[in-house]
């Protein structure tokens, strides 16, 4: 894609996630997990299968979520956080951001995305710098 359709793109995506995903605990974890899984610049099956399940295990918690609907939207979020890292980061951990200060979704989210680090068997460098932010972004302790 050109600059551009990459950035076109990414706005587009960003633009579906926040209409199709209104619970704020929700948007918080699936920006940390899409961030995570895509900060070393591929989406492995893996990373995907494992935030499906990661949702059926909490199932009460997000009660009437389409999974379904949920795995494309996820699938497209990370796409565009590997077609525009840096306006994709901003994004993702404004989302992060709307749980910080309630210590229970805080860390949800930092587990969710300690999930998405282990997920693809490797942790790599960028992925370990990208905990870091999203813990700073809940506002734990880096």
């Amino acid at each position: 894609m050109a600059p551009d359709e990459t950035e076109a793109y990414a706005i587009a995506t960003w633009a579906r996630f926040n209409a199709s995903v209104p619970n704020d605990l929700l948007r918080a974890l699936s920006g940390a997990f899409a961030l995570v899984a895509a900060s070393d610049g591929e989406l492995a099956k893996s990373e995907v299968d494992a935030f499906v399940q990661l949702l059926r295990a909490k199932a009460g918690v997000f009660a009437g979520i389409d999974l379904d609907s949920l795995e494309t939207t996820f699938r497209d979020l990370a796409d565009s956080l590997i077609a525009d890292p840096e306006d994709g980061r901003l994004r993702a951990l404004e989302c992060i951001g709307l749980v910080k200060g309630d210590p229970e979704k805080a860390e949800m989210v930092r587990s969710g995305a300690a999930v998405a680090l282990a997920a693809d068997g490797r942790a790599r460098a960028p992925e370990e710098t990208t905990m870091r932010a999203i813990r700073a972004a809940l506002g734990l302790e880096a």
